[in-house]
């Protein structure tokens, strides 16, 4: 049996900008359900909507592909405190027509900021890979019956 877990939800898509925010997971009997930690909203993602769960290799995501109204949404399930979404602003004292050297930039770079992000995501792996994995098989079994 699997039992709740704390974790951070992240819709995806074009249209919605990325915001984590943390609740617990559980195996509802018609659905996946998130309760929201701040507000109490009970998100539920019910078995016949959801068409995969998987396990992002490398990382201690859990992505939801799942349907609604007639359109295909992706939400990721963070089992560990997600990296920044949000880039880091740049610094308004750094005059940007200098030269780049290793002491004038006041910020990572995007590319920097992504490789320190997958480094985090990575080392976070190895404490939850078996708990992912058997969200993901569970999830996918449950949405088989389903449909």
């Amino acid at each position: 049996m699997i039992e709740p877990v704390d974790v951070w939800m992240v819709h995806l898509g074009a249209r919605v900008r990325p915001a984590e925010v943390p609740g617990t997971l559980s195996l509802g009997e018609r659905g996946l359900e998130f309760l929201e930690r701040k507000t109490g909203v009970d998100v539920r993602f019910d078995y016949g909507a959801i068409r995969r769960a998987k396990r992002i290799k490398g990382s201690p995501v859990l992505m939801l592909d799942w349907r609604r109204d007639g359109q295909d949404r992706k939400t990721a399930f963070y089992f560990s405190q997600p990296p920044p979404l949000d880039p880091l602003p740049r610094s308004p004292t750094i005059d940007p027509r200098g030269p780049l050297g290793p002491f004038t930039r006041a910020t990572p770079s995007k590319r920097q900021v992504a490789r320190m992000n997958l480094g985090y995501l990575r080392s976070t792996n190895a404490t939850s890979k078996t708990v992912v994995q058997a969200w993901a098989e569970e999830v996918t079994e449950r949405a088989k019956r389903a449909s």
